[in-house]
């Protein structure tokens, strides 16, 4: 399942890239400071990557890029302020996964999440969540004896209803038939609680999970995406632990209001990749629990149609409605 907590493209080489951007008026792009929207808090993947692409974009366009994070309503108060912002380019949402899920999840969503947004690059993906516990389990088979010598009684934290934190926990109950409850949070500090043990456990972003584990704070039980993530290499994939077809994996891309200009999307795209491919973000991204993925406009908006298809397919399979 590739889900996705988005954006990059291909960086052409030639005289054109050392042309200004013009509007139709002759205006330069960009000519002022650059907005990024994050839906979540500090210190959520979305967050902190928008902000190391955005100190590389401002030194890059030599305007400043600055990132707002309004977080609430698992990442719609941030869409649909951009959906609603100038298509000039100015203003940028970055954007995971939760963002086609609200289109399933959500009544009366305020935008359509493909109608209203422009598809820019795909800047990254993980290798997929930690499946994160303090529980007297030392394996994912333990985990689920608990569980249903349990059932209703374990908890997980997410971010959220249609978040992928909330994704991966009912994907793992229908394919152990178990029954854990979902407990939704606003903030980043779901681990603490795991930590503390208010919660049982969580499907977390490796790169989050990785300190915790090194500090010997939490246990590991497994990685929801395809192949192990090399920050935490003696931790397991759920496909090695006998689920072949359980792959919740994350994505990171960036989106402008639709009817956005097409030069100024390809120039955001362009810059964005060529920041992506700087050392520094490559050593972000590599402690991180993600990768870079080399996306233009045209792949990416392939990509997010393929999402859709996905996640309607999967909500219905998980009896996931809208609220």
């Amino acid at each position: 399942m590739r889900l996705l907590t988005s954006v990059v493209a291909m960086l052409c080489i030639g005289a054109t890239l050392i042309l200004p951007s013009l509007s139709a008026h002759g205006e330069e792009f960009p000519s002022r400071g650059i907005k990024i929207i994050s839906p979540h808090p500090p210190g959520v993947a979305t967050d902190v990557l928008g902000r190391a692409l955005a100190q590389n974009l401002a030194e890059s366009l030599g305007v400043p890029v600055i990132v707002e994070d309004r977080p609430g309503a698992n990442g719609i108060i941030a869409a649909g302020t951009v959906a609603k912002a100038d298509p000039d380019g100015y203003t940028i949402l970055i954007t995971s996964g939760s963002h086609i899920a609200n289109a399933f999840t959500t009544k009366n969503l305020p935008f359509d999440v493909l109608k209203d947004f422009a598809p820019v690059t795909q800047l990254a993906a993980s290798y997929g969540l930690a499946l994160i516990t303090n529980l007297p389990v030392k394996n994912v088979q333990e985990l689920v004896a608990l569980a249903k010598s349990k059932p209703g009684q374990l908890t997980y934290a997410t971010n959220g209803v249609g978040n992928i934190t909330h994704i991966a926990g009912l994907l793992f109950d229908a394919r152990n038939g178990t029954k854990m409850t979902p407990v939704p949070y606003n903030t980043p500090n779901l681990t603490n609680d795991v930590v503390a043990g208010t919660v049982d456990m969580t499907f977390f972003s490796a790169a989050g999970a990785t300190p915790l584990v090194r500090a010997g704070k939490i246990k590991a039980l497994a990685i929801t995406g395809p192949r192990r993530d090399p920050d935490l290499p003696d931790v397991p994939t759920l496909q090695e632990q006998g689920y072949p077809d359980f792959d919740v994996t994350g994505y990171f891309g960036l989106l402008v209001p639709a009817n956005t200009s097409r030069d100024r999307v390809n120039k955001i795209a362009q810059e964005s990749a060529t920041a992506m491919k700087s050392p520094d973000l490559q050593k972000f991204l590599a402690g991180s629990g993600m990768y870079f993925v080399d996306s233009g406009p045209e792949q990416f908006a392939a990509f997010l149609k393929r999402d859709y298809d996905y996640q309607d397919k999967l909500m219905a399979e998980l009896g996931l409605k809208v609220q």
